[in-house]
């Protein structure tokens, strides 16, 4: 999500709280990002089989196209049209990915780590919102 600060048009509204603190909600936007990046480092370093690939990468695809419509249908009003692209060019980067990884593409490291390293910047730019109680 580069340096600027993405997250700066996403507002939570106190009605998706349901009893829960503003904190858990947050932590658990973020920690599905971070939890993909622990899976995708971990597979790339114990070398998993090709169905287990399949599994991860379509995991991580649902994810961002999860998010990238999910957070401008529903804080329209909220999302940038700047993060609102964003999002979407990056979910496009990872169908790109997992499409060209399941018919049997090589598994470059330099691309998985441009994977880890897009989910851990997501998962970074969430836990921002933290800071920022205005959000």
């Amino acid at each position: 999500m580069g340096e600027s600060n993405s997250n700066a048009g996403i507002r939570i509204d106190s009605a998706m709280l349901e009893g829960r603190s503003r904190e858990e909600l947050i932590d658990d936007m973020a920690l599905p990002f971070l939890d993909m990046a622990e899976q995708i480092e971990a597979a790339k370093l114990n070398n998993v089989s090709g169905e287990a690939w399949q599994s991860i990468l379509e995991t991580n695809l649902f994810l961002w196209r999860f998010i990238s419509n999910f957070l401008p249908r529903h804080f329209s009003e909220d999302v940038t049209t700047e993060t609102a692209g964003l999002l979407s060019k990056i979910s496009d980067f990872m169908t790109k990915v997992t499409v060209a990884m399941a018919d049997g593409g090589a598994r470059e490291p330099e691309l998985l780590d441009k994977m880890i390293k897009l989910n851990l910047n997501m998962c970074d730019q969430i836990l921002a919102m933290r800071n920022n109680p205005d959000l």
